[in-house]
């Protein structure tokens, strides 16, 4: 998980994508999801959002969608790290699979009543 984290702020894109990439996959499971909350993984996800090639924003919204499943603290920390705008930003400027990962993201950020204002404010 660590080194995943690490990866995100790698300056190479295709090392960016794969550890984008692993904690998507990583995420799926609630036992890596609070380690990878505790390794810090939430700000550089968010920061692939708009800085990221679009395989790169495919992965960490997928990332996110998946941290934002079912967990409060995960969503708001999510939210607190400025994932809303990006995420709703990629609805109408990403890829077809990022727009997916974004949607069900932001889907999963609504369950918290906290998180519902920022994203109706976003768009």
């Amino acid at each position: 998980t660590v080194t995943a984290v690490r990866q995100l702020a790698a300056r190479d894109a295709e090392e960016q994508e794969r550890g984008a990439r692993a904690l998507r996959v990583l995420s799926r499971c609630a036992g890596n999801q609070t380690a990878m909350v505790a390794a810090g993984a939430i700000p550089p996800l968010v920061a692939l959002l708009t800085s990221g090639t679009a395989e790169a924003k495919v992965q960490a919204a997928g990332a996110l969608r998946n941290l934002a499943a079912g967990s409060s603290e995960n969503q708001a920390a999510i939210a607190d790290a400025g994932a809303i705008p990006p995420l709703v930003a990629l609805l109408t400027s990403g890829a077809a699979e990022a727009k997916e990962n974004a949607a069900m993201a932001l889907g999963n950020l609504a369950l918290s009543s906290e998180t519902q204002t920022a994203i109706a404010a976003a768009g």
